[in-house]
């Protein structure tokens, strides 16, 4: 199972399988999978934030817990970190 996901600028998803066979993968595992395929350097990652979007409808998953259920396609912009 996995969730098809591409950065707002890009042309093309690409997909993240999710680990044991669960029908979900909550935003804050999916952000962590997605920084280490795109190896995205920890350091580099405190200069900015992933939003992430439901492809289809839009709607913003701005909860680190709320569970994306696998076979979404998810859309993700990158925004400047909020100043300390």
């Amino acid at each position: 199972m996995s969730i098809r996901f591409k950065f707002r600028s890009s042309v093309n998803f690409d997909s993240i399988e999710i680990d044991g066979g669960k029908p979900y993968i909550s935003v804050f595992d999916l952000r962590s999978k997605i920084l280490q395929q795109k190896k995205i350097n920890a350091v580099c990652h405190k200069d900015f934030d992933l939003v992430f979007f439901d492809h289809v409808t839009g709607q913003e998953y701005n909860d680190d817990e709320f569970k994306i259920p696998s076979g979404s396609s998810v859309i993700i912009k990158r925004f400047p970190a909020e100043p300390v």
